[in-house]
């Protein structure tokens, strides 16, 4: 991951200093580096040799937004045999959205993915995964196969539907959690029929990619796709940052 400037850091933070007013100053460090610290081709590829090392696969969620930037990148993760699942064309939540911002944010998102890369994703991971009726109903007509989020609407019989396990790491980290003790939590949770989201951009922030490594290694979990189809422990990861602050 390439080095982040502490002034492009302190621009960030001035950003969410109007959101984040009254939180812990970790938490405001946190959020404004989840916007800078974005992993590059590099570390996928080293988190994927991970994976394929003990035979586990996982998904990775990507924007279409950054379609065309991780083109290589998307294109390799599918090749090597892991699943490429829709975040949306813009990180936009999906609490109370419009159905006609919905289905613009979710169907320029596949296009400009499978434009870039040639992949086409069936499933959908929600931003803030709250999910309302209008956004199910885009997702029912443009053929997606399974979300991960929240949701009190009626979830159409031809959706696979589950919520992710909580709190996910960012969570736990951002609460004050050190590695060691996030990952005795995610280890609570973990178990077969789960699907546990991780930030592998801020695991490295926080100095925890080695708990992460030896999560993988002794869970062998599976994509989320494989998790609604044949069972295990389903693994997806999110490094797109939140927003693309130049």
């Amino acid at each position: 991951m390439d080095a982040i400037s502490e002034l492009r850091q302190r621009e960030v933070e001035t950003y969410f200093d109007v959101i984040a007013r009254g939180g812990s100053r970790r938490l405001l460090r946190a959020r404004s580096f989840h916007n800078l610290g974005e992993w590059g081709h590099e570390d996928y590829e080293r988190l994927s040799d991970t994976l394929l090392g003990v035979n586990s696969t996982c998904s990775f969620s990507f924007l279409g937004r950054d379609a065309q930037r991780y083109s290589e990148t998307i294109e390799g993760l599918d090749d090597a045999g892991h699943e490429i699942v829709l975040h949306g064309y813009r990180h936009v939540a999906c609490a109370d959205i419009e159905y006609d911002l919905a289905h613009e944010n979710l169907s320029r998102g596949l296009n400009t993915i499978e434009d870039a890369a040639g992949v086409a994703p069936r499933g959908f991971i929600a931003p803030r995964q709250d999910v309302n009726a209008a956004t199910l109903d885009v997702i029912e007509e443009l053929g997606i196969e399974w979300v991960l989020g929240r949701t009190d609407a009626e979830i159409p019989p031809e959706i696979d539907f589950l919520e992710p396990a909580h709190p996910y790491d960012l969570l736990m980290l951002n609460d004050g959690d050190e590695p060691p003790e996030a990952f005795d939590r995610i280890s609570e949770q973990t178990r077969p029929g789960a699907a546990l989201l991780f930030h592998p951009n801020m695991l490295e922030y926080y100095d925890a990619l080695g708990e992460f490594g030896e999560w993988i290694a002794d869970t062998t979990p599976v994509s989320i796709g494989t998790l609604f189809e044949e069972g295990g422990v389903g693994l997806i990861n999110d490094a797109m940052r939140p927003l693309r602050i130049t």
